[in-house]
């Protein structure tokens, strides 16, 4: 019943999808309570309902057992919705391990960054340094005080990632909190829970931006992007 498979007891194995065997494997993994389970992308050959139902019953089981997984996974939002630990691995090399609100929040590196999730990297040049906090140049909107990472110097360039769902669109005269990036809506897709929306500023970069649903965009639309520096994250290059 955990699997989904209750109804197809008296089946043969061989006779089963390659799904439905996935799911077979995993049952009799589970059924003998190891006290480590190492799991290998377990719901790879699943429809998207059945993997989300399999995720959620695969966190209860882990709980009910206390069967510690090592769950490995090339899908972002299936680590963070099973996961008490993440860790992010390039090319045989550890870049990153804890927690997964840490991780997508605070990634360490630009390419943990990129690889949890949609982000945006923007280029920018550090203006000023100055104590923990200094200053940041974006095209031509201005500066933005935020942290910088480690030995990053005075006229360097630098990415800024910052995630879609962390930018907010507003007139563009709103005046705002945070900092304001001018630009013109250039492509929009509704996804029914969300709308997204791609911006181009004015000095030619491209946003990716994620609004309410409810609200209607026009391609060629001028907009104002405003975002919290604190909700993004600083890399050199």
């Amino acid at each position: 019943k955990v699997v989904a498979l209750d109804e197809m007891a008296d089946r043969e194995a061989t006779k089963l999808s390659g799904g439905q065997q996935q799911r077979l494997a995993l049952a009799r993994a589970l059924v003998m309570e190891p006290p480590l389970l190492l799991l290998d992308e377990p719901l790879s050959n699943l429809d998207a309902k059945l993997r989300e139902r399999m995720r959620w019953e695969l966190k209860d089981l882990q709980r009910r057992t206390g069967i510690t997984f090592v769950y490995v996974t090339h899908d972002q939002s299936e680590a963070m919705a099973l996961s008490d630990r993440v860790a992010v691995m390039h090319q045989g090399e550890l870049m990153q391990f804890g927690p997964p609100r840490e991780v997508y929040l605070r990634p360490a590196s630009k390419t943990v960054a990129d690889f949890m999730g949609l982000v945006n990297l923007v280029p920018a040049r550090v203006a000023r340094v100055a104590g923990d906090r200094s200053l940041l140049a974006i095209g031509g909107n201005g500066t933005l005080s935020i942290p910088l990472p480690p030995g990053a110097t005075e006229g360097d360039t630098v990415h800024l990632a910052i995630r879609p769902e962390s930018l907010h669109l507003g007139a563009p005269a709103a005046p705002g909190e945070g900092v304001a990036l001018v630009g013109r809506v250039a492509d929009v897709t509704f996804l029914g829970n969300l709308t997204d929306c791609h911006v181009i500023l004015d000095d030619g970069t491209r946003l990716r931006i994620q609004v309410d649903p409810r609200r209607v965009l026009e391609v060629g639309q001028p907009v104002q992007v405003q975002f919290d520096p604190d909700a993004a994250s600083v890399f050199t290059l």
